[in-house]
């Protein structure tokens, strides 16, 4: 059986509502991580516990000082787009593109420090807290995450569904 390689990242861009702000930017997207509890069972065991999440996070670092950094950087919530082209190599040994997408909300961030040496250039990170992430690949949703709509689907699964009929 063979599966599609996913090869490198060709580029990137991103938005922060609607508008673009960057360029081939290293971006880490929220992870998503079940909280869990504790129960006895021989000991103490922890337990993931579906529909509650541990912190999302993003972060985001540019190169160079600029109108983008400081429109990223608005100390208010945000809406951002991520847009990327990966190579994928197919099973004939052909090499052909794919489309990703990433939407994420966000609460304030910070604006980064910024180190300034002379014959080098300038990279801020900045760290967001994540209300709502969604993922797409080749035009399919691949999770989605809304803290404030109780929304959690990964790979067309709906986790919440049994949760929210019940409320």
């Amino acid at each position: 059986m063979w599966l599609d390689i996913k090869g490198a990242v060709v580029a990137d861009t991103v938005y922060a509502d609607k508008q673009l702000v960057a360029k081939d930017v290293s971006f880490t997207l929220p992870a998503l991580s079940l909280a869990s509890a504790e129960v006895k069972a021989m000991g103490t065991m922890s337990v993931p516990i579906v529909g509650q999440l541990d912190n999302m996070e993003l972060s985001i670092t540019k190169v160079g000082v600029d109108r983008g950094l400081g429109r990223m950087n608005r100390l208010e919530k945000q809406n951002f787009e991520f847009r990327w082209v990966q190579n994928i190599v197919t099973s004939d040994g052909s090499v052909r593109e794919e489309g990703c997408k990433a939407f994420v909300r966000t609460l304030p961030g910070n604006f980064p420090g910024l180190g300034i040496e002379v014959g080098s250039t300038t990279e801020g990170e900045t760290s967001y807290g994540v209300t709502r992430v969604q993922i797409f690949v080749g035009g399919e949703e691949v999770m989605l995450a809304d803290r404030l709509s109780q929304i959690l689907r990964v790979n067309g699964v709906d986790y919440m569904k049994q949760i929210n009929s019940l409320l």
